[in-house]
């Protein structure tokens, strides 16, 4: 079998999009995502932020939406096309982008109330990342939207722990467009 490819879309905006809209579209929830044109203006104007999908024999399979913060990657989302699920492919695929990523890498996970957010928390942690209990609210991606209840997952040498704060700030202000509030960490 061929192996993974992997293509950025940082600096290549002529690449074809839509495969990744119609799973980011299909794989979140709107409260969990924000339109997808901005999506898209992200990748022409924010340096921090890049979308890597990946091909097998020029098959789309996936991709995963990040950000460079401080000293920490951020993953914003990550999801494997309904066609190509329960393959292996999604452990295969964030093996690679951790071993190549250099700095610790932090996620939000739903809360582990069903079976499906259960197993998907059990995916990451299978592959190295720890689970904080801290409770963590996930911004509003539009104006009058709700807080979503989420926590945070952490990746390599990062102690939620203990930087729980800085961490929470950092992709609130960055990814989300929070302004830093009096007495936070910043």
């Amino acid at each position: 079998m061929e192996a993974i490819k992997y293509q950025h879309f940082k600096g290549n905006a002529s690449l074809d999009l839509e495969a990744i809209e119609k799973t980011y579209n299909e794989s979140f929830p709107p409260a969990e995502r924000r339109d997808f044109s901005l999506v898209r203006k992200l990748l022409r104007e924010e340096p921090d932020f890049d979308i890597i999908a990946f091909y097998r024999e020029e098959e789309y399979l996936g991709f995963i939406s990040f950000w460079l913060l401080e000293d920490f990657y951020y993953v914003e989302h990550f999801a494997i096309d309904p066609s190509a699920r329960n393959g292996g492919i999604g452990g295969e695929v964030m093996r690679h982008l951790l071993s190549n990523m250099e700095t610790p890498v932090v996620l939000e996970v739903e809360l582990p109330t069903d079976e499906l957010s259960r197993r998907r928390i059990g995916f990451y942690e299978r592959l190295g990342f720890s689970f904080d209990p801290t409770p963590y609210q996930q911004p509003p991606y539009r104006p009058g939207e709700d807080w979503v209840d989420l926590r945070l997952m952490a990746y390599g040498d990062i102690d939620l722990k203990k930087d729980f704060e800085r961490v929470r700030d950092a992709i609130h202000q960055k990814v989300y467009g929070m302004k830093p509030e009096s007495g936070s960490s910043f």
